[in-house]
């Protein structure tokens, strides 16, 4: 039991420190705080970020958000417009799916890749590997307290009924057209 809890502790941390300062020693001179800002302000979106998006067909995200287990731990190239980036760090995008008031979000290591604040709006083709992420009840709350606080929104607690699938990409790269 304590190995479970503590494992399921862990997967929470990691959600949670998703966008958290990281000031490890492994950290290079070129992530640095004041580099990641840079780029977070970029004006013009326009580039690629991470690896270069490598050839082969799109996926529409509506098929990934039908069918979630069949694309699971799969490498996929999805594209669509950028309609959120992470205030904080720019470690998240969310792409609109082809679908109306469909989203799904791509997540990559924080510092490693830095989405400016200017993407919104802009198509991107994103490449990487879906996961699925499950969140006890509990987990869940803090998930979506979390969400809240980062975009700025009040948070109603009632809001949140059980536990949570959080079904996103982890992204390797990013071409973002300006």
């Amino acid at each position: 039991m304590k190995k479970l809890f503590s494992a399921l502790s862990m997967v929470l941390l990691i959600l949670l420190a998703g966008c958290g300062k990281d000031d490890s020693a492994q950290q290079s001179p070129e992530h640095s705080e004041a580099a990641e800002s840079a780029a977070l302000q970029k004006a013009d979106p326009a580039g690629t970020y991470g690896k270069a998006i490598s050839s082969g067909d799109t996926v529409l995200v509506s098929q990934i958000l039908e069918t979630p287990e069949a694309y699971q731990g799969r490498k996929v190239i999805i594209s669509g417009d950028v309609v959120e980036v992470c205030q904080k760090r720019g470690c998240w995008i969310e792409v609109a799916s082809d679908k109306p008031y469909q989203t799904i979000t791509v997540k990559v290591n924080d510092g490693e890749i830095v989405f400016p604040l200017s993407a919104r709006g802009s198509r991107a083709v994103v490449e990487g590997t879906v996961e699925r992420i499950d969140l006890t009840a509990e987990q869940a709350l803090k998930w979506k307290a979390h969400q809240a606080e980062e975009k700025g929104l009040p948070f109603d607690s009632t809001t949140v009924q059980g536990p949570l699938t959080i079904w996103r990409i982890r992204g390797l790269g990013a071409e973002i057209k300006g």
